[in-house]
């Protein structure tokens, strides 16, 4: 990893497809709070992985590669958005677990998120200074994150992908998938086929990341607004 470059944090979401799992694997009702999370911890402690290489889905490879690559010229903090442990890092060690904000209500998310302190998590990490904050997350995830404004004042860009939320911030960047996403594109503009709404906010990442790579970029010469500005541009 390049100890040197701009700084990039990427948020990324747990997902349903993991490498590990148990007949016994808690839920979200046996992970609700800090003790039954760390029994959870103790009891699989033989068969956890690292949060970064737990999640087996389509984002999730996508997002994996992007860093690698990023890390070329990057330093690059990559964090895990877990509906069953809260804010981690790719380091930390998790067990198989089932539990998910999706389907669930705006009430429930908040309160789900709250017991796991991510809002705090979240204003604690925020006062870092990145180059480029990128949400690789739904819109559940995003409501569990809370105010995506508080990246703002220190980072120079965000990057989300719900068009709902409503910021004054400049520095704030709505993507809309639905101008990437679909056959039409993938062999025109980008190097990496973006696919469906799945895979797009980490196929999007990977490709912006290959793009840097093979101009022998950095983020500062070319942000990640300036990019996807370029590549509506191609439509």
């Amino acid at each position: 990893m390049s100890k040197n470059g701009p700084s990039i944090l990427v948020i990324s979401s747990c997902g349903k497809l993991k490498a590990l799992s148990h007949p016994d694997q808690p839920t979200c009702a046996n992970l609700s709070n800090k003790q039954q999370r760390e029994k959870a911890k103790k009891k699989f402690q033989k068969m956890s992985l690292e949060a970064g290489n737990l999640y087996t889905g389509e984002q999730a490879k996508f997002i994996r590669k992007s860093i690698e690559v990023l890390r070329l010229f990057c330093s690059v903090e990559n964090l895990i958005l877990s509906a069953g442990f809260g804010l981690v890092d790719e380091k930390e060690l998790l067990p198989p677990y089932e539990c998910s904000f999706t389907n669930k209500t705006k009430k429930e998310i908040q309160i789900l998120a709250k017991n796991l302190s991510i809002p705090d998590e979240v204003k604690r990490i925020a006062e870092k200074n990145y180059e480029l904050v990128y949400l690789a997350l739904g819109k559940d995830y995003l409501t569990a994150v809370g105010d995506v404004n508080v990246f703002s004042a220190s980072s120079r860009l965000v990057v989300h992908f719900n068009s709902h939320i409503k910021t004054a911030a400049q520095n704030i960047l709505s993507v809309d998938q639905k101008l990437f996403v679909g056959r039409k594109h993938d062999h025109q503009i980008f190097k990496v086929p973006t696919g469906g709404y799945i895979r797009a906010k980490g196929s999007l990442l990977l490709n912006y990341a290959l793009d840097l790579k093979e101009e022998n970029k950095t983020p500062r010469s070319l942000t990640f607004q300036e990019w996807c500005d370029l590549k509506k541009s191609l439509l």
